[in-house]
Protein backbone atom coordinates (compact mmCIF):
# COMPACT_ATOMS: atom_id res chain seq x y z
CA UNK A 1 0.00 0.00 0.00
CA UNK A 2 2.88 2.82 -0.38
CA UNK A 3 1.13 4.10 -1.84
CA UNK A 4 -3.24 44.19 12.74
CA UNK A 5 -4.23 45.16 10.91
CA UNK A 6 -7.23 45.28 13.01
CA UNK A 7 -8.32 48.79 13.54
CA UNK A 8 -10.84 48.97 10.60
CA UNK A 9 -10.33 45.29 9.62
CA UNK A 10 -7.47 44.95 7.30
CA UNK A 11 -8.42 41.38 5.73
CA UNK A 12 -5.44 40.19 3.78
CA UNK A 13 -6.51 36.86 4.06
CA UNK A 14 -4.17 33.31 3.60
CA UNK A 15 -1.09 34.86 2.83
CA UNK A 16 -0.78 32.25 0.41
CA UNK A 17 0.72 28.80 1.98
CA UNK A 18 3.96 30.27 3.07
CA UNK A 19 2.38 32.72 5.79
CA UNK A 20 0.00 30.66 7.69
CA UNK A 21 2.94 28.79 9.00
CA UNK A 22 3.68 32.19 10.54
CA UNK A 23 0.25 32.68 12.19
CA UNK A 24 -3.19 31.41 12.19
CA UNK A 25 -4.84 34.60 11.70
CA UNK A 26 -5.64 36.52 8.39
CA UNK A 27 -4.58 40.31 9.49
CA UNK A 28 -0.50 40.19 10.80
CA UNK A 29 -0.50 43.81 12.59
CA UNK A 30 -2.10 44.46 15.78
CA UNK A 31 -2.08 47.82 17.35
CA UNK A 32 -0.15 47.63 21.08
CA UNK A 33 0.61 43.86 20.43
CA UNK A 34 3.34 42.94 22.78
CA UNK A 35 5.93 40.35 21.93
CA UNK A 36 5.66 36.54 21.99
CA UNK A 37 6.50 33.33 21.48
CA UNK A 38 4.93 30.01 21.11
CA UNK A 39 6.15 26.50 21.69
CA UNK A 40 3.91 23.64 20.53
CA UNK A 41 4.33 20.13 20.58
CA UNK A 42 1.59 17.49 18.20
CA UNK A 43 2.49 14.36 17.76
CA UNK A 44 0.16 12.56 15.28
CA UNK A 45 -0.05 8.72 14.69
CA UNK A 46 -2.18 7.39 11.70
CA UNK A 47 -3.03 3.64 10.40
CA UNK A 48 -4.39 2.73 6.76
CA UNK A 49 -5.85 -0.57 6.53
CA UNK A 50 -6.67 -2.40 2.90
CA UNK A 51 -5.44 -5.33 1.08
CA UNK A 52 -4.87 -7.70 3.92
CA UNK A 53 -1.84 -5.13 5.03
CA UNK A 54 -1.48 -2.30 7.33
CA UNK A 55 0.79 0.83 7.32
CA UNK A 56 1.23 2.55 10.03
CA UNK A 57 2.81 6.15 10.27
CA UNK A 58 3.84 8.36 13.25
CA UNK A 59 5.18 11.87 13.27
CA UNK A 60 6.17 13.95 16.64
CA UNK A 61 6.22 17.50 15.54
CA UNK A 62 7.82 20.93 17.80
CA UNK A 63 7.15 24.17 16.04
CA UNK A 64 8.18 27.41 17.15
CA UNK A 65 6.41 31.13 16.62
CA UNK A 66 7.71 33.98 17.20
CA UNK A 67 6.41 37.91 17.29
CA UNK A 68 8.33 40.97 17.53
CA UNK A 69 7.23 44.32 17.05
CA UNK A 70 10.04 46.59 15.74
CA UNK A 71 8.12 50.09 16.20
CA UNK A 72 4.97 51.53 15.35
CA UNK A 73 2.86 49.54 12.65
CA UNK A 74 6.10 48.15 11.87
CA UNK A 75 6.69 43.84 13.08
CA UNK A 76 8.77 40.71 12.63
CA UNK A 77 7.73 37.16 12.83
CA UNK A 78 9.70 33.95 12.58
CA UNK A 79 9.02 30.32 12.24
CA UNK A 80 10.76 27.10 12.20
CA UNK A 81 9.72 23.09 13.21
CA UNK A 82 11.47 19.88 13.58
CA UNK A 83 9.60 16.36 13.07
CA UNK A 84 10.59 12.82 13.99
CA UNK A 85 8.71 10.68 11.60
CA UNK A 86 8.59 6.57 11.69
CA UNK A 87 6.83 4.34 8.87
CA UNK A 88 6.06 0.56 9.21
CA UNK A 89 4.85 -0.10 5.80
CA UNK A 90 4.64 -4.46 5.02
CA UNK A 91 6.86 -5.72 7.79
CA UNK A 92 9.64 -2.88 6.82
CA UNK A 93 10.67 0.23 9.16
CA UNK A 94 11.65 3.16 7.53
CA UNK A 95 12.52 6.97 8.97
CA UNK A 96 13.02 10.19 8.33
CA UNK A 97 13.97 13.15 11.20
CA UNK A 98 15.30 16.82 10.79
CA UNK A 99 14.41 20.37 11.37
CA UNK A 100 12.19 22.51 8.62
CA UNK A 101 13.86 26.11 6.63
CA UNK A 102 13.78 29.25 8.87
CA UNK A 103 11.01 31.41 7.54
CA UNK A 104 11.17 35.44 8.50
CA UNK A 105 8.55 37.88 7.41
CA UNK A 106 8.30 41.59 7.83
CA UNK A 107 4.84 43.62 7.72
CA UNK A 108 4.78 47.25 7.78
CA UNK A 109 1.47 48.99 7.29
CA UNK A 110 0.47 52.74 5.49
CA UNK A 111 -2.03 55.06 5.37
CA UNK A 112 -3.74 54.14 8.38
CA UNK A 113 -3.42 50.74 8.49
CA UNK A 114 -5.24 50.54 5.07
CA UNK A 115 -1.83 49.77 2.97
CA UNK A 116 0.05 46.89 4.13
CA UNK A 117 3.97 45.68 2.41
CA UNK A 118 4.82 42.66 3.36
CA UNK A 119 8.53 40.64 2.40
CA UNK A 120 9.16 37.55 4.00
CA UNK A 121 12.60 35.13 3.56
CA UNK A 122 13.00 30.69 3.26
CA UNK A 123 16.66 30.33 4.97
CA UNK A 124 17.45 26.66 3.70
CA UNK A 125 18.30 26.00 7.46
CA UNK A 126 16.20 22.56 7.15
CA UNK A 127 17.33 19.00 6.22
CA UNK A 128 18.08 18.02 2.62
CA UNK A 129 19.93 15.72 0.78
CA UNK A 130 17.52 13.24 2.05
CA UNK A 131 18.03 9.62 1.93
CA UNK A 132 16.68 8.10 -0.96
CA UNK A 133 16.28 4.65 0.49
CA UNK A 134 14.23 5.78 3.41
CA UNK A 135 13.12 9.23 2.54
CA UNK A 136 10.80 8.88 -0.26
CA UNK A 137 8.58 6.36 1.32
CA UNK A 138 7.93 8.60 4.38
CA UNK A 139 7.38 11.62 2.69
CA UNK A 140 4.96 10.16 0.60
CA UNK A 141 2.68 9.25 3.03
CA UNK A 142 3.50 12.85 4.45
CA UNK A 143 2.30 13.99 1.40
CA UNK A 144 -1.19 12.38 1.17
CA UNK A 145 -4.04 14.90 1.86
CA UNK A 146 -6.32 12.69 3.44
CA UNK A 147 -3.68 12.82 6.73
CA UNK A 148 -3.52 15.51 8.27
CA UNK A 149 0.34 16.14 9.62
CA UNK A 150 1.47 19.66 10.71
CA UNK A 151 4.83 19.12 8.64
CA UNK A 152 4.58 17.44 5.63
CA UNK A 153 8.32 18.92 4.14
CA UNK A 154 11.46 19.40 5.47
CA UNK A 155 14.70 22.05 4.30
CA UNK A 156 14.41 23.68 0.74
CA UNK A 157 16.23 25.83 -1.31
CA UNK A 158 16.92 29.92 -0.57
CA UNK A 159 13.22 31.69 -1.33
CA UNK A 160 11.78 35.11 -0.59
CA UNK A 161 7.59 36.93 -0.95
CA UNK A 162 6.39 39.78 -1.83
CA UNK A 163 2.88 40.72 -0.77
CA UNK A 164 1.19 44.27 -1.08
CA UNK A 165 -2.70 44.59 0.40
CA UNK A 166 -5.07 47.20 1.08
CA UNK A 167 -8.48 47.13 2.86
CA UNK A 168 -11.38 49.56 2.66
CA UNK A 169 -14.76 49.83 4.68
CA UNK A 170 -17.72 49.95 2.06
CA UNK A 171 -20.87 50.17 3.94
CA UNK A 172 -20.67 48.08 6.64
CA UNK A 173 -18.26 45.67 5.35
CA UNK A 174 -15.11 45.46 5.91
CA UNK A 175 -12.91 44.60 2.92
CA UNK A 176 -9.86 43.87 1.74
CA UNK A 177 -7.07 42.33 -1.48
CA UNK A 178 -3.86 41.01 -1.63
CA UNK A 179 -1.53 40.27 -4.02
CA UNK A 180 1.57 37.72 -3.53
CA UNK A 181 4.50 36.83 -5.67
CA UNK A 182 7.21 33.88 -3.84
CA UNK A 183 10.15 32.71 -5.51
CA UNK A 184 11.48 29.33 -4.40
CA UNK A 185 15.60 28.59 -5.09
CA UNK A 186 17.28 25.53 -6.42
CA UNK A 187 18.05 23.16 -3.84
CA UNK A 188 19.16 19.39 -3.63
CA UNK A 189 16.11 16.89 -2.15
CA UNK A 190 17.13 13.43 -2.15
CA UNK A 191 21.41 12.42 -2.09
CA UNK A 192 22.54 12.79 -6.14
CA UNK A 193 19.16 14.65 -7.41
CA UNK A 194 20.91 18.20 -7.38
CA UNK A 195 19.91 21.44 -9.04
CA UNK A 196 15.78 21.14 -8.43
CA UNK A 197 13.96 23.98 -9.02
CA UNK A 198 10.75 23.65 -7.25
CA UNK A 199 8.97 26.68 -9.20
CA UNK A 200 7.76 29.62 -8.22
CA UNK A 201 4.03 31.16 -7.36
CA UNK A 202 1.59 34.30 -7.64
CA UNK A 203 -1.42 34.03 -5.34
CA UNK A 204 -4.26 36.96 -5.36
CA UNK A 205 -6.30 37.50 -2.34
CA UNK A 206 -9.59 39.21 -1.47
CA UNK A 207 -12.24 38.91 1.29
CA UNK A 208 -14.75 40.42 3.49
CA UNK A 209 -16.25 40.26 7.05
CA UNK A 210 -19.38 41.71 8.34
CA UNK A 211 -20.01 42.49 12.41
CA UNK A 212 -23.10 42.83 14.11
CA UNK A 213 -23.80 42.44 18.14
CA UNK A 214 -21.99 39.20 19.19
CA UNK A 215 -22.42 37.43 15.54
CA UNK A 216 -18.89 38.11 12.83
CA UNK A 217 -19.63 36.75 9.52
CA UNK A 218 -16.39 36.50 6.73
CA UNK A 219 -15.93 35.02 3.40
CA UNK A 220 -12.67 35.04 1.41
CA UNK A 221 -10.76 33.65 -1.95
CA UNK A 222 -7.28 32.74 -2.63
CA UNK A 223 -6.12 32.24 -6.63
CA UNK A 224 -3.13 30.51 -7.00
CA UNK A 225 -1.44 29.98 -10.19
CA UNK A 226 2.54 28.08 -10.46
CA UNK A 227 5.59 28.15 -12.95
CA UNK A 228 7.20 24.87 -13.83
CA UNK A 229 9.42 22.64 -11.51
CA UNK A 230 13.01 21.97 -13.23
CA UNK A 231 15.52 19.55 -13.02
CA UNK A 232 18.61 20.38 -14.60
CA UNK A 233 17.00 23.40 -16.22
CA UNK A 234 14.54 21.08 -17.64
CA UNK A 235 10.44 20.95 -16.94
CA UNK A 236 9.35 18.33 -15.27
CA UNK A 237 6.34 19.14 -13.34
CA UNK A 238 3.73 21.96 -13.10
CA UNK A 239 1.23 22.16 -10.08
CA UNK A 240 -2.44 23.26 -11.39
CA UNK A 241 -4.01 26.82 -10.55
CA UNK A 242 -5.82 26.17 -7.64
CA UNK A 243 -8.86 28.46 -5.94
CA UNK A 244 -9.70 27.98 -1.68
CA UNK A 245 -13.31 28.97 -0.17
CA UNK A 246 -13.50 29.78 2.92
CA UNK A 247 -17.05 30.86 4.43
CA UNK A 248 -16.86 31.30 8.46
CA UNK A 249 -19.05 32.30 11.30
CA UNK A 250 -18.97 33.67 15.15
CA UNK A 251 -21.01 34.10 17.65
CA UNK A 252 -20.55 34.72 21.47
CA UNK A 253 -19.76 36.54 23.86
CA UNK A 254 -16.24 36.94 26.27
CA UNK A 255 -18.19 33.24 28.28
CA UNK A 256 -18.79 31.53 25.11
CA UNK A 257 -18.01 31.55 21.66
CA UNK A 258 -19.72 29.00 18.47
CA UNK A 259 -17.50 28.99 15.83
CA UNK A 260 -18.46 27.07 11.92
CA UNK A 261 -16.52 27.17 8.64
CA UNK A 262 -16.88 25.66 5.78
CA UNK A 263 -13.91 25.82 2.71
CA UNK A 264 -13.87 24.20 -0.90
CA UNK A 265 -10.66 23.89 -2.46
CA UNK A 266 -10.70 23.65 -6.20
CA UNK A 267 -7.47 21.79 -7.96
CA UNK A 268 -7.13 21.60 -11.51
CA UNK A 269 -5.37 19.22 -13.93
CA UNK A 270 -1.32 18.96 -12.92
CA UNK A 271 0.94 18.87 -15.92
CA UNK A 272 3.81 15.93 -16.44
CA UNK A 273 6.33 16.91 -18.91
CA UNK A 274 7.57 13.37 -19.32
CA UNK A 275 4.74 11.74 -20.64
CA UNK A 276 2.70 15.24 -21.78
CA UNK A 277 0.14 14.45 -19.80
CA UNK A 278 -2.36 16.56 -17.69
CA UNK A 279 -3.67 14.99 -14.59
CA UNK A 280 -5.85 15.51 -11.20
CA UNK A 281 -2.85 14.35 -8.93
CA UNK A 282 -5.29 15.01 -6.20
CA UNK A 283 -8.88 15.70 -6.14
CA UNK A 284 -10.84 18.58 -4.78
CA UNK A 285 -11.61 18.80 -1.16
CA UNK A 286 -14.71 20.11 0.73
CA UNK A 287 -14.08 20.77 4.78
CA UNK A 288 -16.73 21.51 7.41
CA UNK A 289 -15.87 22.54 10.87
CA UNK A 290 -17.33 23.77 14.09
CA UNK A 291 -16.36 24.50 17.75
CA UNK A 292 -17.55 25.71 20.93
CA UNK A 293 -15.49 27.60 23.34
CA UNK A 294 -16.49 28.01 26.90
CA UNK A 295 -14.59 29.90 29.55
CA UNK A 296 -15.05 29.02 33.14
CA UNK A 297 -13.76 30.25 36.65
CA UNK A 298 -12.43 33.13 34.92
CA UNK A 299 -9.01 31.40 33.99
CA UNK A 300 -9.99 27.99 32.27
CA UNK A 301 -11.71 27.27 28.80
CA UNK A 302 -12.67 24.21 27.06
CA UNK A 303 -13.18 23.92 23.27
CA UNK A 304 -15.02 20.57 22.01
CA UNK A 305 -14.58 20.47 17.91
CA UNK A 306 -15.42 18.45 15.32
CA UNK A 307 -14.87 18.24 11.56
CA UNK A 308 -15.83 16.57 8.35
CA UNK A 309 -13.47 16.43 4.87
CA UNK A 310 -14.54 15.00 2.02
CA UNK A 311 -11.49 14.34 -0.82
CA UNK A 312 -13.06 13.19 -4.28
CA UNK A 313 -11.75 11.08 -6.59
CA UNK A 314 -8.54 11.80 -9.18
CA UNK A 315 -7.53 11.10 -12.32
CA UNK A 316 -4.87 8.08 -11.55
CA UNK A 317 -7.91 5.70 -10.33
CA UNK A 318 -7.73 6.58 -6.77
CA UNK A 319 -11.19 7.12 -5.21
CA UNK A 320 -12.91 9.61 -2.90
CA UNK A 321 -11.87 9.58 0.77
CA UNK A 322 -13.85 10.70 3.56
CA UNK A 323 -12.73 11.24 7.09
CA UNK A 324 -14.33 12.42 10.55
CA UNK A 325 -12.45 14.06 13.03
CA UNK A 326 -14.04 14.31 16.74
CA UNK A 327 -11.81 15.99 19.85
CA UNK A 328 -11.73 19.35 21.95
CA UNK A 329 -8.86 21.35 24.15
CA UNK A 330 -8.72 22.17 27.11
CA UNK A 331 -6.49 25.67 28.45
CA UNK A 332 -5.65 28.19 31.17
CA UNK A 333 -4.70 31.90 31.20
CA UNK A 334 -1.95 31.49 33.50
CA UNK A 335 -1.06 34.94 34.08
CA UNK A 336 -1.25 37.80 31.45
CA UNK A 337 1.97 36.62 30.00
CA UNK A 338 1.50 32.81 30.11
CA UNK A 339 -1.25 30.82 29.13
CA UNK A 340 -1.60 26.95 27.56
CA UNK A 341 -3.31 24.10 26.76
CA UNK A 342 -3.70 20.30 25.55
CA UNK A 343 -6.19 18.53 23.34
CA UNK A 344 -6.88 15.89 21.78
CA UNK A 345 -8.47 14.72 18.01
CA UNK A 346 -9.91 11.31 16.76
CA UNK A 347 -10.18 10.70 13.38
CA UNK A 348 -11.74 7.74 11.39
CA UNK A 349 -12.92 7.36 8.04
CA UNK A 350 -11.98 5.44 4.52
CA UNK A 351 -10.14 6.33 1.25
CA UNK A 352 -9.74 5.24 -2.14
CA UNK A 353 -13.83 4.62 -1.95
CA UNK A 354 -13.51 2.47 0.38
CA UNK A 355 -10.28 0.45 -0.14
CA UNK A 356 -8.66 1.62 2.82
CA UNK A 357 -9.60 2.06 5.99
CA UNK A 358 -8.51 5.14 8.04
CA UNK A 359 -8.18 5.57 11.78
CA UNK A 360 -5.53 7.71 13.66
CA UNK A 361 -5.16 10.62 16.59
CA UNK A 362 -3.49 14.21 17.27
CA UNK A 363 -2.32 15.02 20.90
CA UNK A 364 -1.41 18.89 21.02
CA UNK A 365 0.40 20.58 23.72
CA UNK A 366 0.47 24.12 23.35
CA UNK A 367 2.70 27.54 25.79
CA UNK A 368 2.21 30.77 24.85
CA UNK A 369 4.67 33.89 26.60
CA UNK A 370 3.96 37.76 25.72
CA UNK A 371 6.89 39.68 26.96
Amino acid sequence: MRSRINRIGFIIVGLAGFLVALSPAHGQIIYDQPASGNALLVYSHWSLKGDGETTKIDQLTIPLRGFVPIRENLEALFYVASSTNSLEDVNTDYSLSGLGDVRLQVNQSFNDDKMLLSVGLNLPTGKKKINPNEGPFVLQMLSQNYLTFPMRRFGEGFGFNMLVGGAQMIGELRCGAGLMYQFNGKYEPYQGVDKYDPGDFVSLNAGADWQANKTTVAADAILTTYTSDKLDDRKVFKQSTQLDLHLQARHGNKDFSLHGSIGYLWRGRNTLYSTDEKLKIFGNEFLLSGSLTRRFQQDWYVTPSAELKLIAANDEDFGNSTIFGLGGALGREINEQISGNVGFKYFTGNADSGNIDLSGFQLTASLTANL
